[in-house]
C-alpha cells in the first residue's frame, strides 16, 4: 500500500477522533493500530506486546511519579500559602509588586513541581484574592499567573524533559540543568514587562504600600519572609543541587524530593491522611494518563516505521533542500500551531519520532533543542482554544470571564517568542551549565 494513501487515512482517522473527544492516548494507538493493520496484518499486531513493556518498564520514567507527588503534597498540604506570603513581603514595594510575587513565586514553586498546570493552581489559589482585594487589574493578575506558571515545565524539575530526555536518548539530569538560565530569562523578562506595563498604567496596581498592607493578610502576617520562603528554597536547592553535583540521578533526586515534601508538609503540621492520600491519588491518575499517551504515542511510531511512512517524510523533508534554520523556522511554526491544540506531552511523542532522524541530519544539539521545544511547549499552555493554564486560572478566578484570562496572557506570548530567540542567537545560555556539570 502506498505512503500516500496511510498518510492520508493516518490524518483523517487522527482528526476524526480528536475531533469527537477521544482521549489523545486511544487516539493515537487506534490509528497506530489501524496504521500496522494495512501494512503487515494481523501478524503486525505481536510485536505490540514489546511496545507496551519497554515503554512501562523504564527506569528513567520513574522520575515522572516522584516529581508529580512532590508537587501533589506541597499543592494539598496547603505549604504554598507560607511561600507566597513570604515572597509578598520580599517583593511588594516594587511597582506592581505582587504582580512580580506571582512570578517569582511561579518560578521558584516549579523547582519542585515539575508541573505548569500545578504550579499555576498553587500560586493562583492564594494570589488571585490576595491581588483582586487589594485592587489590581483582574486581566493582569490572570495573565503573569497562567504566564508564569509555564515556568513549571523549563525550570526543573520538568515532566515533559525526562520525557523528551528518555525519546531522543539524552542525559535528564543535562538537560534539567540547561534549563535553569532559560527559565530565569524568562522570569526576568516577563518581570521587565510587568514593570513597564505598571509604569504607563499606574492603575493596573493602584495601591500604595501603606494601604496594601491593610488589605493584604499575607503582609499583616508578621512572620519572618525568609522562614516562610527557605522550606521550599532548601528543597529546590536539595534536589537540583544532587543533581548537578552528581550525587544523584534525576531518578533518586526525584524520590528525595518527594520525601522531602513529606517532611516539609509534616513540619508545617499539615500532612494528614486525605492529604496524603488525595496527593497518591492524584500523582497515580496523572501517572496512567501520561503512561497510555506514550504508549498510544509509541505504537502510532512503530506503526509509522514498519510501514516506511517515517522514513519516507525524513527523506522527503531533507530532500526539499532547506537549510538548518529554514527547517528550524518551520519546526517552530509546528509546534505553535498544535500547542493550539494538543498537549505537550502529545507534541513530542507525535512529532520527535518522525522528525529526530531530520533533527539529527541538521546535527541540532539535541539538549539546546530540548529546551526551545519546552518553550514552545509552554507557549502552549496560555493559546487557546486548549490552554491548559488558562482554563486552570479561568477555574480558580472565581467567575471571571474566559477572555479575561486570555487578553491577560496574550503578550506573555510573545514575551516567549523573543525567549525562543534569544535562545538562538545565544545558545551557550543553554549549553553553559550542562558542560560543568560533574558526572556529565
Amino acid at each position: 500500500m502506498s505512503s500516500e494513501v496511510i498518510i492520508a487515512v493516518l490524518f483523517i482517522a487522527l482528526g476524526v477522533f480528536l475531533f469527537v473527544g477521544q482521549w489523545t492516548a486511544f487516539a493515537l494507538g487506534i490509528v497506530g493500530v489501524i496504521v500496522i493493520m494495512m501494512t503487515k496484518g494481523w501478524v503486525g499486531l505481536l510485536g505490540l506486546s514489546s511496545v507496551v513493556w519497554n515503554n512501562a518498564n523504564s527506569y528513567i520514567l520513574i522520575a515522572v511519579p516522584m516529581f508529580l507527588l512532590m508537587g501533589e503534597v506541597i499543592l494539598r498540604s496547603g505549604t504554598s500559602k507560607a511561600f507566597y506570603s513570604g515572597i509578598v513581603k520580599v517583593l511588594h514595594k516594587l511597582p506592581g509588586g505582587l504582580l512580580h510575587a506571582n512570578i517569582v513565586a511561579c518560578a521558584i514553586f516549579s523547582a519542585v513541581s515539575g508541573s505548569s498546570v500545578a504550579t499555576a493552581a498553587s500560586v493562583g489559589t492564594v494570589a488571585i484574592p490576595e491581588l483582586v482585594k487589594a485592587g489590581y487589574q483582574p486581566r493582569a493578575v490572570y495573565g503573569s499567573l497562567a504566564a508564569g506558571g509555564t515556568l513549571g515545565i523549563l525550570i526543573p524539575p520538568s515532566i515533559i524533559m525526562v520525557l523528551y530526555a528518555a525519546l531522543v536518548e539524552e542525559s535528564v539530569g543535562r538537560l534539567f540543568i540547561a534549563g535553569i538560565l532559560p527559565g530565569l530569562l524568562m522570569s526576568l523578562i516577563f518581570m521587565i514587562y510587568i514593570a513597564i506595563m505598571v509604569y504607563r498604567n499606574p492603575a493596573i496596581a493602584p495601591m500604595p504600600d501603606a494601604k496594601l498592607k491593610e488589605a493584604s493578610e499575607l503582609l499583616s502576617d508578621k512572620s519572618n519572609p525568609l522562614w516562610d520562603v527557605m522550606p521550599i528554597v532548601s528543597l529546590l536547592v536539595l534536589v537540583l543541587g544532587g543533581i548537578y553535583s552528581g550525587l544523584t540521578t534525576p531518578t533518586e533526586a526525584a524520590a528525595v524530593g518527594a520525601a522531602g515534601a513529606l517532611v516539609m508538609a509534616a513540619g508545617y503540621r499539615k500532612l494528614t491522611w486525605p492529604v496524603f492520600r488525595d496527593s497518591v491519588m492524584s500523582t497515580v491518575k496523572t501517572t496512567c494518563m501520561v503512561s497510555m499517551i506514550i504508549i498510544g504515542a509509541q505504537i502510532l511510531s512503530t506503526a509509522l516505521t514498519f510501514s516506511g511512512v517515517s522514513r519516507e517524510i525524513s527523506e522527503w523533508i531533507v530532500g526539499l533542500g532547506l537549510s538548518k534554520w529554514e527547517f528550524f523556522l518551520i519546526l517552530v511554526v509546528l509546534y505553535i500551531i498544535l500547542g493550539c491544540f494538543v498537549d505537550g506531552i502529545s507534541m513530542i511523542y507525535m512529532t520527535l519520532p518522525v522528525l529526530l532522524p531530520v533533527i539529527k541530519v541538521f546535527g541540532f544539539d539535541l539538549i539546546w533543542l530540548g529546551v526551545i521545544i519546552t518553550v514552545l511547549i509552554e507557549l502552549g499552555q496560555i493559546t487557546p482554544p486548549v490552554g491548559l493554564n488558562l482554563f486552570t486560572i479561568h477555574g480558580i478566578s472565581g467567575g471571571a470571564k474566559f477572555s479575561e484570562v486570555v487578553a491577560g496572557s496574550t503578550p506573555y506570548v510573545f514575551l516567549m517568542l523573543i525567549v525562543i530567540a534569544i535562545l538562538t542567537v545565544y545558545p551557550e545560555i543553554v549549553t553553559w551549565l550542562p558542560e560543568t556539570m560533574r558526572g556529565k
